[in-house]
């Protein structure tokens, strides 16, 4: 009777990336994915999170709680034993007798119910199920941090760098205008130039708080994150210099189906609902209990006698007004919704690997192209500065150069900013070389 359970087919591609991204050769994914970024620091930051984290710990202690759920539905396979005992004392009629008499009582009840229908094993099939989910929503959680605590400390180091750049950019800037209030002073120029050269400094300047502002913030999410007091808390890398960049290849879908956990605790929550239809078809039937009782009399006098008798009854529900039928109704209904979700759970999943793949080939590219116009902007603020310097040049072209070099170089930080997190996004989407230990 009980009710095989298939998994849900789905049109799988032959690989998790077109033909039009390129996917180069990379290290095996593990469960330390964030090892492969090279930095010391995140890997300390990482530990300190999976230990720490207060979203984490919640989810063990559902996992704590769902294994505690299934052990009354485990007890099921086994007999219940239950011991009493008695004594009875009477006294004596004045009449006939100034004595009392004393009988002590001992009965041992076994009862057991018989699984004629497989609801009773369904039942702890649906327990384990649920408790497996419980674990594969651990990993998921845990995948979730570890993908926030690598993107927040990439962003804390982006922000450093986009600081120091600013802070160069209006020291050079401030030198620039120094030279103009000199020429100005001297009559080789008008205020004009000092007054536009004074806004380029300020527009230079004003971007310097708000950037303050973004590295505290991210810092007190990576502080929280990693279960620490905010105040107390910061990172001690300065730029992403020091962290290197793994290249990730394409995986065949079926290793993204055992290693994605939303996907595993979409699958372990429709098994428990597959299980469920069992055990609410099993209610339909009659159910019968067998149970065993021993009566031992007289057990403190050497005249004890032992009564044995075991009993056979037959349950069955006569009319509920359609109370069972709607509970299988109910939970035929409940594993439909849940193939729909698992359906749409992988689907996701291979859209996550597919656009994981696309943005990380389009930002390698955006990164090679900025750095190529770093170089370029440099060159050309160099050569507008010397002219401006030799009277040459007017103060307008050497502004421009000045407002492209300080973009491009912004540019070219938040486009490797942009490189590492969909890395860290495709390895999300890989499943991040996640193994549960469901032990």
């Amino acid at each position: 009777m009980s009710l095989p359970y298939q998994r849900p087919s789905v049109a799988m591609p032959e690989a998790l990336t077109t033909n039009a991204i390129k996917a180069s050769t990379i290290t095996v994914l593990s469960s330390d994915w964030w090892k492969q970024f090279g930095n010391t620091e995140l890997n300390e930051l990482m530990d300190q999170a999976l230990t720490a984290n207060q979203n984490l710990s919640a989810a063990v202690s559902r996992i704590e709680q769902s294994r505690a759920a299934a052990k009354g539905t485990y007890a099921n396979r086994y007999p219940s034993i239950g011991i009493s005992a008695s004594t009875t004392k009477t006294q004596g009629n004045q009449n006939f007798s100034n004595g009392s008499n004393q009988s002590n009582e001992a009965t041992a009840i076994v009862s057991y119910e018989l699984d004629l229908w497989g609801g009773k094993a369904a039942e702890r099939e649906a327990a384990t199920a649920r408790v497996r989910s419980s674990i594969y929503d651990h990993d998921a959680v845990s995948l979730v941090l570890q993908a926030d605590v690598a993107s927040n400390y990439f962003q804390v180091l982006a922000l450093k760098d986009r600081l120091a750049i600013a802070r160069k950019n209006l020291e050079a800037a401030l030198n620039v205008l120094a030279l103009t209030e000199t020429r100005y002073s001297k009559g080789s120029n008008s205020g004009l130039e000092v007054a536009q050269q004074r806004a380029a400094v300020l527009n230079i300047e004003v971007q310097i708080p708000q950037l303050e502002q973004e590295l505290l913030t991210t810092q007190t999410a990576l502080a929280v994150l990693l279960g620490k007091t905010p105040q107390t808390f910061s990172v001690k890398g300065e730029t992403l210099q020091e962290v290197s960049i793994p290249v990730v290849s394409a995986f065949q879908p079926p290793e993204l189906l055992e290693r994605r956990p939303d996907i595993k605790t979409t699958e372990a929550q429709l098994i428990a609902a597959n299980a469920d239809i069992t055990v609410a078809r099993a209610a339909l039937y009659p159910g019968v209990s067998l149970s065993a009782s021993s009566v031992i009399n007289g057990i403190s006098t050497a005249g004890s006698n032992v009564v044995t008798s075991l009993i056979a009854s037959l349950t069955q529900t006569v009319f509920d007004g359609g109370k069972l039928q709607s509970q299988v109704q109910q939970s035929e209904a409940r594993k439909k919704e849940l193939i729909a979700q698992y359906v749409q759970t992988v689907l996701t999943s291979l859209k996550e690997a597919q656009d994981g793949f696309g943005l990380v080939a389009s930002s390698e590219t955006r990164q090679r192209l900025l750095g190529e116009t770093v170089r370029e902007a440099k060159e050309a603020y160099r050569i507008a500065n010397v002219k401006y310097s030799a009277g040459s040049q007017d103060l307008l072209t050497l502004l421009d150069s000045q407002r492209t070099q300080l973009q491009a170089e912004d540019n070219v930080i938040q486009a490797e900013l942009a490189r590492l997190t969909a890395t860290v996004g495709l390895y999300k989407a890989l499943g991040g070389g996640w193994r549960s230990n469901e032990g």
